[in-house]
């Protein structure tokens, strides 16, 4: 029986675990830009600091996020070949 791993890793993925883990990333990159966008509005309404630190958060999360999918869809194109 195959042992199963506990974390996803990179090196060792199929094309299955990373077309899975693509869909999950894109999901991730919708709720943060919902999240940034419904954050931007209340900073431009309340023009509180809480809400700055917010979105600058969240610019950064997406920033990883969307570095994090361009390594998956690398690494795609190196098992696709």
């Amino acid at each position: 029986m195959k042992k199963q791993r506990k974390r996803f890793v990179l090196a060792e993925a199929s094309l299955k675990e990373i077309d899975k883990q693509l869909n999950i990333n894109m999901f991730v990159i919708g709720v943060l830009v919902i999240i940034l966008f419904l954050d931007l509005m209340h900073f431009i309404k309340e023009y509180s600091v809480f809400y700055g630190v917010l979105v600058a958060v969240m610019i950064v999360l997406l920033f990883f996020t969307l570095k994090s999918r361009r390594l998956l869809k690398l690494r795609k194109q190196q098992l696709s070949q």
